[in-house]
């Protein structure tokens, strides 16, 4: 099972976004604010705000953890849940992947709309390849995989991250591999204990 690696500094703490920065108007009507003489410049202003944004940033993505943040009591599903359970508890849940659970109750897989996707004869794995299908009369697309079960389709081995792992480990492991979800596993690596996605990142501010 994989857990995450330090994270580069400059991936998640570099230059303020241009959507962050105040403009010279913003600057000079926050200025008229605060009673007295602001001996400041603009220019210094914008300097000390972009200092302040990267300190600010820097606490954010080492101090916060995954298990502050993570969605616990996750769904899932077995090796041998048939497929189109999983898609009905997915839908249900509203998620687009869910972990694949062993007979003792460990991660086995990672189960997601691209798997299904990716199943369905489609190249690329792509929605729209399978809209095409269907409308040149091809059939159902599923077929091939109706009588499937989660082990046959999830994706393996595991990409986890420890519940201590910080927000920032997170954001890179995401960026680096390239996954939109990452399961969050006790310190044996063991137990499923919630589950982290970009959204909850972005909700958290660590992806603009």
């Amino acid at each position: 099972m994989k857990t995450t690696k330090e994270p580069d500094e400059n991936e998640l703490t570099g230059p303020v976004p241009e959507k962050f920065i105040p403009s010279d108007e913003d600057i000079y009507e926050a200025m008229k604010e605060i009673p007295g003489y602001l001996d400041i410049t603009a220019s210094d202003f914008r300097e000390l705000y972009a200092h302040s944004y990267r300190h600010a940033m820097d606490r954010l993505v080492n101090s916060v953890r995954a298990v502050d943040i993570m969605t616990p009591n996750v769904v899932t599903a077995d090796l041998s849940t048939p497929l189109h359970e999983v898609a009905e508890r997915m839908a249900s849940a509203g998620v687009s992947g869910i972990p694949v659970l062993d007979e003792g109750g460990k991660i086995a897989g990672i189960i997601s709309e691209r798997d299904f996707l990716k199943h369905m004869g489609t190249a690329k794995g792509s929605f729209m390849e399978i809209v095409a299908a269907c409308l040149r009369g091809k059939g159902c697309a599923a077929l091939g995989i109706r009588k499937g079960h989660a082990g046959d389709i999830m994706s393996s081995p595991v990409i986890s991250a420890g519940e201590a792992a910080t927000l920032g480990e997170i954001a890179v492991l995401l960026t680096r591999r390239n996954i939109n979800r990452v399961p969050i596993v006790d310190e044996q690596g063991e137990k499923l204990l919630g589950i982290l996605t970009r959204s909850d990142l972005v909700r958290a501010h660590v992806f603009g």
